[in-house]
């Protein structure tokens, strides 16, 4: 690689296995998925591990003889790493520095580099309204290496039925929540689309828009098509997918392309554009313009990096931009980031994510880390983060200022502390609950919160804790405490269950809002996967039931059973709102 992106592959103790990519100063995206496989064993000398990765697996640059690599190995039960190459605490495996060399890599034969993956469907469903349905669906997904570094991805009747299901959240804020694309289409070189180093707003791409309306129901892709990866210095990702007609929506059809082109060692430039709105009958454009500057020799050999962007959207509503510049130092024992952003009042990117339109943006982390000399303590954290968004005459709407400790024992028990003041700017009255409103008005509290917890290592491990209000919340007071615990039971088999209370006590009314999420997983071979999720709240008052068995007859060919319920809360009972059975066969064809 050219520093900046490389492939990560990681396996338990059990042999079960995790892949993803890195970006230079981050952890790894693990949303990618390969086709890989390994081993593991142990014996009187200590456990072993096998990777077998074939090239055909990744992207690459074919005239590239010498890679990038590092090995790093956790062993929980004396919380101990050891890495290969750059073994030092003020370094992380992910800032990419530091890697030894694979040389020699000449002349790799990847065959025509043709995949091709026809699946088959099987769903039945029942509703609360007696109405039942089969449906047997087959789909198609090739792969075709244009180049060693550039694929082509064609997908035919997609159906994600296999995908986690969401974590469940409580929005009681007046902002929309962010949910994580999950989605194997999508996810694939999901980093080729990455813009301006935005996390997640304004993002003007958001695959999660695509395939799912509004309301969060599936609207059915009738095909998709990509082409992403690299050409010389330029890093390309372009996307095509046609949506089918709904009862509320239009069949549509969604591009999106984002180039940038590499300067320098590690730097680069480039520009985005989406054309389509698919959760919506009306017409939407985004154009922007954005640089990567990264030096890994900054300040005594350390990472610095600045990125900035620009970008217009343009739909029925009207036209508008946003600007943003973030320059991070993402090193230890000191790590800091700050971000300036314009957010336009009718900035409005539809094939992306906007958390709040209209106002300006100051983001700004900074945290440093201490190792004592002591057998009781590894580390010591302090960090401090802050938010202001301010309308687009300066005038402050949200201030949040947070200073948090977190003590990091030796046995890997931890526990945190943090002081926040938050300060909001109400313009309008705002419905935080059902007929419970929140009048105009400017509103200053302090808040401190305080969580325990145990290192997973252990058999049995716990995280508990709270979160007080020192002031007022709002025109009233909210108190809060969460708490975790899990079983290890063997090394294939874990469960945890988990909930996160909130009470609130207001000028206009009173309410509690419950989250309750449970989870079993047996892996009894690591070709077998067997998981189960439980989630209920107490604001939809729904509960919901998945179970999945993943059978990897080959690291290439799978089975899928699926099986979803839910319930709707009514009183003192549970009503059936859902029951879906799936089985889903694809087979991965390599040529």
């Amino acid at each position: 690689g050219r520093g900046t992106n490389y492939y990560y592959f990681g396996v338990a103790g059990g042999g079960g296995k995790s892949d993803g990519v890195v970006k230079a100063g981050s952890r790894p995206d693990l949303t990618w998925d390969t086709i890989w496989d390994c081993d593991t064993s142990v014996d009187s000398k200590g456990w072993y591990v096998e990777f077998e990765i074939p090239f055909r697996s990744l992207s690459f640059d074919n005239s590239k003889s010498e890679w990038g690599f590092n090995i790093e190995r956790e062993i929980r039960r004396d919380h101990e790493k050891v890495r290969w190459a750059s073994p030092t605490r003020l370094r992380s495996m992910w800032t990419l520095q530091g890697l030894g060399k694979l040389k020699g890599l000449n002349d790799i034969e990847k065959g025509i580099g043709l995949d091709i993956r026809p699946t088959l469907l099987g769903r039945y469903s029942s509703t609360d309204k007696a109405e039942s349905d089969f449906d047997l669906e087959p789909s198609f997904d090739a792969f075709y290496r244009l180049t060693p570094s550039l694929t082509a991805t064609m997908t035919w009747k997609t159906d994600f039925a296999e995908t986690d299901v969401d974590e469940r959240q409580v929005n009681t804020t007046r902002f929309p929540l962010f949910f994580p694309e999950k989605r194997a289409f999508f996810l694939e070189d999901a980093e080729k689309f990455g813009f301006g180093g935005i996390s997640r707003s304004p993002l003007p791409f958001h695959s999660r828009t695509i395939g799912l309306d509004s309301n969060g129901n599936r609207v059915p892709i009738r095909m998709g098509s990509k082409i992403t990866g690299k050409q010389g210095n330029w890093n390309i990702g372009l996307l095509g997918v046609g949506l089918e007609e709904t009862n509320d929506l239009d069949s549509d059809e969604v591009y999106v392309g984002r180039v940038s082109y590499d300067i320098f060692d590690e730097s680069s430039i480039g520009g985005i554009f989406t054309l389509g709105d698919p959760r919506s009958n009306g017409d939407a454009e985004t154009i922007g313009l954005d640089f990567d500057l990264k030096d890994s020799s900054f300040i005594n050999d350390n990472i610095g990096i600045f990125r900035g962007w620009v970008m217009n959207t343009n739909t029925d509503k009207g036209d508008d931009y946003g600007w943003g510049l973030t320059a991070m130092y993402p090193n230890k024992p000191l790590w800091g980031r700050i971000t300036v952003q314009r957010v336009g009042e009718e900035l409005d990117p539809a094939v992306g994510f906007l958390r709040r339109p209209g106002i300006y943006e100051l983001w700004s982390f900074i945290s440093y880390e201490t190792y004592p000399k002591t057998e009781l303590i590894n580390e010591i954290d302090f960090d401090l983060q802050t938010h202001i968004d301010t309308d687009l005459d300066l005038m402050a709407l949200t201030e949040e200022i947070e200073l948090e400790t977190e003590i990091e024992f030796s046995s890997g028990d931890f526990l945190e502390v943090s002081l926040r003041r938050e300060r909001e700017l109400f313009n309008e009255e705002f419905e935080i609950y059902d007929d419970i409103i929140i009048e105009e008005g400017d509103y200053d509290y302090w808040r401190a919160r305080a969580e325990l917890g145990t290192a997973q290592s252990r058999g049995v491990y716990f995280s508990v804790g709270t979160d007080l209000g020192l002031t007022d919340y709002l025109d009233g007071t909210r108190y809060g405490a969460h708490g975790r615990v899990g079983w290890h039971p063997s090394p294939s088999i874990s469960m945890e269950i988990g909930s996160n209370i909130r009470w609130y006590d207001l000028k206009n009314g009173e309410f509690e809002t419950v989250i309750v999420d449970g989870s079993i997983r047996f892996t009894p071979t690591k070709k077998l996967a067997i998981t189960t999720r439980v989630q209920f709240d107490t604001v939809s008052d729904e509960l919901g039931i998945n179970s999945r068995v993943r059978w990897m007859l080959n690291p290439a060919s799978d089975v899928y059973l699926v099986f979803n319920q839910g319930f709707r809360r009514f009183d003192d009972r549970f009503d059936r709102t859902l029951t879906e059975g799936v089985v889903k066969a694809g087979w991965t064809f390599r040529f």
